[in-house]
């Protein structure tokens, strides 16, 4: 089968299981899928990043920007925007994976009968807050998303291998003229708020040195507990962990962000939808128990639909732009 049709078949299959767990036993798109193949269609629903082009950029929302790229220190080389790059401090966004890339998540780019959610997410408009705000942000693509270089496997790693792009984009903020000695903020959603954990665990020094002041991260997730929210049975679920540890260099569904989180070392405000049915609420509080930092456990109690909670800083920026302002003073 085609490698772009089986990543439509994949996407609605995996979509399907929102509405009916049974359709793990039915046929999807036209195709019969025993337990091995339902494993193997979930792991690269979660693995293979949708290709999505932005036809518009932070100019078209009142901003300034430049195009900039920075390397990883594992070779790969990012691209982004950093926007209002005059400004005194400055954020750091990093988006949520798979269906997203800098710009944000857009309906007209995901595949028919596989669309989880059914607004448009602009991540430019988050940016303009905090621009009005004066904070300058960068917005870049992770690996294997957006413009930005892909890795030899091509796939998304769930946070593990992305936390060289969180390190990327502090080292290329420290360096570059505009913004080098400037107060650094993160803006972590979901898969880069596990991306902003893991790559503290990897190397706090950087953070520490380079004047990272606070972290607002929301609704952090591991594919795992996505995958078993939607009521999967045990053989299908061990069936897409084979299948997703092979393919992704041995990263297993379930990441242990709670862990990762033992060593964040900036003032971080956690942020989650406490209606979000795709999460495990027991495990978003022992990841905010096991922070050793200051911190504020933050419900955002309107939502139903765990994408609604990315869309919630567009219309109600206050309690993040108030994290950032009561911590990254110069």
């Amino acid at each position: 089968m085609n490698r772009n049709v089986f990543r439509v078949l994949a996407s609605t299959f995996l979509i399907a299981f929102l509405h009916n767990p049974a359709l793990a036993e039915a046929e999807t798109g036209g195709q019969h899928m025993d337990i091995q193949e339902q494993g193997h269609a979930m792991a690269t629903a979660f693995l293979e990043p949708l290709p999505q082009p932005f036809d518009k950029t932070p100019e078209d929302y009142g901003m300034t920007y430049r195009d900039v790229e920075f390397a990883t220190r594992d070779g790969l080389t990012l691209r982004g925007w950093l926007v209002e790059e005059s400004a005194d401090k400055v954020v750091v966004m990093t988006h949520f994976g798979y269906r997203a890339n800098r710009f944000g998540y857009q309906l007209k780019h995901q595949p028919e009968g596989s669309m989880p959610y059914d607004k448009e997410i602009e991540f430019a408009k988050v940016a303009k807050r905090l621009v009005d705000a004066g904070y300058g942000v960068l917005m870049y693509d992770l690996r294997n998303h957006g413009e930005s270089d892909k890795t030899e496997l091509g796939v998304g790693t769930g946070g593990h291998g992305e936390r060289f792009d969180v390190i990327g984009a502090v080292e290329f903020l420290a360096s570059d003229a505009a913004t080098s000695g400037k107060p650094i903020g993160l803006l972590s959603y979901c898969y880069g708020a596990n991306t902003s954990f893991f790559a503290m665990e990897e190397d706090q020094d950087v953070f520490r040195d380079n004047g990272v002041k606070a972290m607002v991260a929301l609704q952090p997730l591991s594919n795992g507990d996505y995958l078993k929210s939607l009521g999967v049975s045990e053989e299908v679920y061990q069936a897409a962990e084979r299948s997703y540890q092979e393919r992704s260099g041995g990263y297993p569904l379930r990441a242990n962000i709670e862990d990762a989180a033992k060593s964040t070392i900036v003032p971080t405000r956690l942020v989650q939808a406490r209606k979000d049915p795709n999460t495990n609420l027991a495990f978003v509080g022992e990841l905010y128990e096991n922070m050793p930092v200051e911190k504020e456990m933050y419900w955002l109690e309107e939502p139903t639909h765990r994408f609604d909670g990315y869309n919630w800083f567009a219309d109600n920026p206050r309690d993040m732009l108030d994290w950032f302002d009561a911590h990254m003073k110069d």
